[in-house]
């Protein structure tokens, strides 16, 4: 199958070899306002009991605003988190014939917020060494000014490290000062929206904070090559929604198959999670 938009072999090596990389003009400028007004109505529907400043709210709300699957309550926004052409784009840079979709989620840094503390996202999972990879979608041109992410390059090769505590509830675990990385310079990517940029699951990262006065709006997807067991009994939302038990393959009910490209879009599940933060049930 033919892909919407087809990687050179550089572009797959630069991910491949670095952690990460940015796939320019992906999104043309009409969709990006048409995603972007159908994620600002979810965020405003999710938030619309929260009138607390953030000075008020906790350290890791302080990092963002975090709305999780959105695609199970917007038939606008789960185009976008379903969007084949997205999907078709994992495939190559994982290298893999089947991708799920593990989870998507709006991130948005009010002005002030602060920078969102390094980590890697796949230890977070009982996902074992699955190929995963997340797209960062700015719906807005991000500069480091404004929260701007950051890579550790080629730190995806070292697998899992410690888990980070990122929302604080503990002293995290500061995973730059990992002497295998500590001499690693962090490389800060400013985008225009309408591009991505991609990183895979063991990639260390952090966002800068956001010194403007305006909110920082980004949206991610996080993308699941299928075939995979689950490899540990921790809580997961989706896994445990779906019924998946350690060492069954990963999939069902929340997890769809994007690639290849289903006929229609997926049937939201009948059973959500929390509106904000992370969904534990």
């Amino acid at each position: 199958m033919e892909f919407p938009t087809e990687l050179t072999r550089a572009k797959i090596d630069e991910f491949r070899q670095r952690g990460f990389c940015v796939t320019p003009d992906i999104l043309k400028r009409s969709e990006i306002e048409q995603f972007g007004a159908a994620v600002d109505r979810e965020v405003r529907s999710r938030t619309r009991h929260d009138r607390r400043p953030l000075q008020e709210k906790t350290v890791y709300e302080q990092s963002f605003i975090q709305c999780m699957r959105l695609w199970e309550s917007s038939e606008q926004v789960r185009a976008l988190s379903c969007h084949s052409g997205l999907a078709g784009l994992a495939a190559q840079l994982l290298q893999e014939p089947t991708i799920l979709l593990w989870q998507d989620q709006a991130l948005y840094k009010e002005p002030g917020g602060r920078e969102t503390t390094a980590h890697q996202d796949q230890p977070f999972w009982p996902i074992g060494d699955a190929p995963l990879v997340s797209a960062w979608i700015p719906l807005d041109d991000v500069t480091v000014e404004s929260g701007a992410m950051a890579y550790v390059p080629t730190s995806q090769e070292l697998g899992r490290l410690r888990v980070v505590d990122i929302t604080h509830s503990t002293e995290p675990f500061d995973i730059l000062a990992d002497p295998r990385v500590a001499d690693i310079q962090l490389e800060s990517v400013q985008v225009k929206a309408g591009s991505i940029i991609w990183h895979d699951g063991f990639t260390i990262h952090r966002a800068h904070a956001n010194q403007t006065v305006h909110t920082r709006r980004v949206f991610t997807v996080v993308y699941l090559a299928a075939g995979y067991p689950r490899a540990n009994s921790w809580p997961a939302f989706p896994l445990d929604r779906a019924g998946v038990a350690v060492g069954a393959l990963m999939q069902g009910e929340g997890m769809p198959v994007l690639w290849p490209p289903p006929e229609d879009l997926p049937v939201a599940p009948s059973r959500r999670g929390q509106d904000l933060g992370p969904q534990h049930d």
